[in-house]
């Protein structure tokens, strides 16, 4: 009685605490955070700005934390990088459209994607 009794209660503890793991965003890599943090610059610029920055700043706030400090540095250029690029491409802007609206909001809706990865490292390599 008592060994049932425990395996009950174990199993609804672990059935009350698996949507609560679930939730959390999964921690994105160096380069996605990068990525994420050029894609704020992209959402927070004069010209591309958009409603989604604010769930960006979200994320990139979530993600801040046990990281290298030249991370937080590339990431911090990554985002001033961009904002300048977004406010100066005023009339051809369609790439940074394109990257706005495709991997910035993969990354807001899945917390993290291979695409944004893919990106960062192709910019690092320049």
């Amino acid at each position: 009685m008592r060994t049932t009794t425990v395996a009950a209660l174990i199993a609804a503890v672990c059935a009350a605490a698996a949507p609560a793991l679930a939730e959390q965003p999964s921690r994105l890599s160096d380069a996605q955070f990068v990525e994420a943090n050029r894609c704020l610059g992209l959402m927070t610029s004069k010209t591309l700005s958009t409603p989604d920055a604010a769930a960006m700043q979200q994320l990139v706030k979530s993600q801040v934390g046990a990281r290298m400090s030249f991370i937080y540095d590339k990431a911090d250029q990554a985002r001033d990088d961009a904002q300048r690029q977004a406010n100066r491409a005023a009339s051809d802007n369609s790439s940074l459209v394109a990257e706005r609206d495709g991997v910035c909001r993969a990354l807001i809706g899945s917390g993290s994607t291979e695409a944004a990865g893919k990106h960062v490292t192709s910019q690092m390599v320049r």
